[in-house]
């Protein structure tokens, strides 16, 4: 792995732990390559990652090599065969996961969140973390969007930008704007019900 592109994905875990998007060991992150895929592994502290927490994944499953990455690598595989994406970037924000209890969708209602989000879908499979059928609920949803929300689980975001650490750090930057677009309307939900009348 390039030093640059290492680098990235620590600055990534780090910011991500920072800004509280994921707790120590959850979230996952992504980034293509033209034969596969690197991705963090299955239990890395992310804000402390080292090169042996980076595995380097076929598009197609491989019982051996897979052994050790995210268990969200189905997901990623699903975004890269079904969309442009080239990068994925995967985290638990808390109140895009509170409102995706009660929405169908996510419209943001600040200039910022509608300025990068038209619509955020809430995909709802029955079975949330790591399996086909949430690989397939959120792949499909990002045929059509930036990003799409898992209820009860978390968001995943992609960038479609040519540099792989580019595209890594857009990921995360509209993982951001995801969670202050679902805070504002959170809060601004929150006002509305407290509001005298």
């Amino acid at each position: 792995m390039r030093a640059r592109l290492y680098l990235t994905f620590q600055q990534i875990g780090a910011d991500l732990f920072a800004a509280g998007l994921a707790s120590a060991t959850s979230g996952n992150y992504s980034v293509r390559e033209r034969d596969g895929f690197w991705i963090t592994r299955s239990g890395a502290q992310k804000a402390h990652l080292t090169p042996e927490d980076l595995m380097f994944l076929t598009f197609e499953p491989d019982p051996l090599r897979d052994q050790g990455a995210s268990v969200e690598r189905v997901i990623h595989r699903a975004i890269y065969g079904q969309t442009d994406a080239t990068a994925v970037v995967h985290a638990h924000p808390r109140h895009a996961i509170a409102l995706s209890f009660h929405l169908q969708r996510i419209e943001p209602i600040d200039l910022e969140g509608r300025y990068y989000f038209e619509r955020i879908p809430v995909v709802a499979p029955t079975t949330l973390s790591g399996t086909q059928e949430a690989a397939e609920a959120v792949a499909q949803a990002l045929q059509e969007h930036p990003a799409c929300i898992v209820r009860g689980h978390g968001a995943f975001v992609k960038s479609n930008l040519e540099v792989p650490e580019q595209a890594l750090l857009q990921a995360y930057s509209l993982m951001t704007s995801l969670e202050e677009a679902c805070e504002v309307l959170f809060l601004e939900r929150l006002w509305r019900g407290a509001a005298p009348r």
